[in-house]
């Protein structure tokens, strides 16, 4: 390609996240061809917008905000340390064409990604397929605009752009490619920095990061800290000893950078709801995989890039697009993922369980390699041994999900790697572990192992929650610990019970029985904020208290009778629900004596809506029972109703009772 001097005239684009931003005339042409333009339709954080609803944002704008400061860095570096300076041995071996390879390389690094982002590359292991880079799917990409559009770039200059987006590992020379996948005569000693401001393999800081850890930021409202637009000034950065360093009043920035990638990492990347919906994607994808052949398409780049985000649309239409008959195993794989797809669109997301943090001990040897292997569904099932699930747990019944953390360079500290000068000093240091200025962690990689189960009954939660916790005990010791304290397992009559049953509430104290714990708190909250007007006189709480020991009664799963509420002279009796559907359906306590009528609680209840948040609508524990009617004149309630335990107005009745227990006929 004709190389194009600096000061030739740019384009000019609105960006959402830098505002107005340039791009030469030799980057238009590549971007205005139909394989980048398909990096519209690739979102760049996959599926987390079902999470956080603003991450709409594709690959498309984070490919030309990279450009865009790559560009810039490269030409601060031209006209700071190129043409005169280097002549005269102070400066850089860089010349104008460099900066076009820089700029495209910052263009089209990302030309490889499959749909879903990188939830395509865990559909790929999955499969078996473990040698697929998207960086190489670029290169082939980027061959094939090269090949079938007016771009202007000569097959040296694709092979150069493909070599600077896979980035050179720290103990490479680009000399050290020569013949061996790099370009042979454009590579020369001294021009390693050329690697380090698209893909920097030395210590992570690059304008990849600076790009999309503040555009992820603002579109998913996450804030993070740092200024990262100052690293890209030229006074800031220099070449030294073939290494692009920052100067020293940057460090905090060059720190935040680091900062920021953890705290996306935990907050949006990692995000337990968000990797629930990468995993129910990638089912899907498994799922229809005969029938769609997704893996076929990985054989050339015309066939890679009719993949977009839309397949998850295409697996939900089908039929809509495609009229010829299915054979039934194809059948049977479109109705899996479809089955999955519609439960993403219905936000039933895989449940989580728990997780456990890995000790920092066991990262530093070979012993968390050996426990990794064993971290698998069988594994985890056949270390369950309750009673909660019938039968109990099978693999099919636990999805495990290993996330690491780490400030891009594994367990070591990336500041380290960072050069730094002062200005008028000229030398290049780096700092030292002793020396690092701000609290920095004593281990710089995590690793969190979860669980998840694609069924939605509160008993399988607790199940793998239980293998994970025997399972952790197993491998780490005694003292291993979930993140969160294990559910208490739930009580039935006569003991531990299995089935249906197990799916009630467990006892919580400090509420009325049959709660769940947030549900208990929520109940001592409401009590607190009632008018003292409305609170039951001492006989009241009396008679209050034996409807609550009524009710307790009433959980081993016998169908009680709610008291009759004592009316307070000249108002409507407080005692007594109108059945509402709780645990027991015990009856209400005794009128107060108010001026205002009010309407009782069923003591020792749930109401309705408590038992359907956590049991689709049905009682969690024991059936409704006839409650008191608190709508009774002066003297005496009248007696209420029968309860319904269901929004359709169903009556309770103690045989419901019998058969969730596994008694009834």
């Amino acid at each position: 390609m004709e190389d194009l001097g600096i000061e030739d005239s740019s384009h000019i684009i609105r960006d959402c996240v830098d505002g107005s931003i340039s791009l030469k005339p030799y980057a238009m042409a590549v971007v205005d061809t139909p394989p980048f333009q398909r990096l519209r339709g690739l979102s760049q954080l996959g599926a987390t917008h079902f999470v956080f609803p603003g991450a709409t944002h594709t690959r498309f704008e984070h490919s030309l905000g990279v450009a865009y400061k790559a560009a810039k860095m490269a030409r601060h570096i031209l006209k700071r340390q190129g043409g005169a300076a280097a002549a005269a041995g102070e400066g850089v071996d860089m010349e104008p064409h460099h900066v076009m390879l820089v700029t495209l390389a910052g263009l089209c690094h990302d030309l490889g990604h499959g749909p879903l982002s990188h939830p395509f590359e865990n559909f790929l292991k999955r499969r078996g397929i473990t040698d697929w880079h998207h960086e190489d799917m670029s290169g082939e990409i980027l061959t094939q605009i090269a090949d079938n559009y007016d771009v202007g770039l000569s097959r040296a200059d694709v092979r150069g752009i493909t070599d600077l987006i896979r980035g050179v590992p720290g103990h490479l020379q680009p000399a050290a490619l020569t013949g061996d996948g790099g370009v042979a005569g454009l590579w020369r000693p001294g021009q390693r920095f050329l690697f380090d401001i698209v893909a920097n393999k030395r210590n992570g800081v690059d304008v990849d990061k600076l790009d999309y850890l503040k555009r992820d930021a603002f579109m998913c409202g996450v804030r993070v800290g740092g200024d990262f637009d100052s690293l890209l000034k030229k006074k800031y950065t220099k070449v030294l000893d073939d290494e692009l360093c920052y100067d020293w009043c940057q460090y905090d920035n060059v720190l935040d950078i680091f900062r920021a990638r953890e705290a996306m990492h935990r907050k949006v990347y990692t995000n337990r709801k968000c990797k629930a919906v990468e995993m129910m994607a990638v089912d899907a994808l498994v799922a229809a995989e005969p029938l769609l052949r997704i893996t076929q398409r990985l054989r050339s780049a015309e066939d890679f890039i009719s993949l977009d985000d839309t397949l998850l649309t295409t697996i939900e239409h089908y039929h809509q697009f495609h009229r010829g008959e299915l054979e039934d195993d194809e059948e049977a794989a479109l109705k899996a993922a479809q089955d999955i797809v519609r439960r993403l669109r219905l936000r039933q997301l895989y449940r989580f369980g728990n997780q456990f943090t890995v000790p920092p001990e066991y990262l530093a040897d070979s012993r968390w390699e050996s426990i990794r292997s064993r971290f698998t569904p069988a594994e985890l099932a056949s270390h369950y041994s309750g009673n909660d699930v019938p039968g109990g747990l099978t693999p099919a019944d636990i999805v495990c999900d290993e996330n690491k953390i780490d400030h891009t360079m594994g367990g070591e500290n990336p500041v380290e790697r960072v050069g730094f000068f002062k200005e008028g000093g000229g030398a290049k240091f780096h700092t030292s572990r002793h020396q690092v200025v701000g609290i920095m962690p004593h281990f710089f990689q995590e690793r969190v192992l979860r669980v998840f189960t694609p069924r939605q009954e509160p008993a399988y939660v607790r199940a793998i929650e239980a293998a994970l916790q025997h399972w952790t005990t197993a491998h780490f010791g005694g003292g291993a610990q979930l993140a969160t304290p294990v559910r208490p397992r739930s009580r039935s009559a006569g003991g531990a019970g299995a089935g249906a049953a197990a799916d009630g509430p467990a006892a919580f104290p400090g509420g009325p029985p049959g709660l769940f714990p947030r549900e208990a708190m929520l109940h001592q909250v409401q009590a607190s904020m009632r008018p003292q007007a409305h609170r039951p006189s001492a006989p009241a709480a009396a008679a209050g208290a034996a409807a609550a020991a009524a009710a307790a009664a009433a959980v081993a799963g016998a169908c009680a009778n709610g008291a009759l509420g004592t009316g307070g002279h000249g108002s409507a009796g407080a005692g007594g629900g109108v059945g509402e559907c709780g645990v027991g359906g015990g009856g209400g306590g005794a009128g107060a004596a108010d001026a205002t009528p009010t309407r009782g609680r069923v003591a020792g209840a749930a109401t309705w809506a408590w038992a359907r948040e956590e049991e689709g609508g049905v009682a969690a524990v024991g059936d409704c029972a006839e409650g008191a009617d608190g709508r009774g004149g002066p003297g005496q309630g009248q007696a209420g109703k029968a309860g319904s335990d269901d929004a359709g107005g169903q009556e309770g009745s103690a045989r419901t009772k019998r058969q969730r227990m596994g008694d009834g006929a």
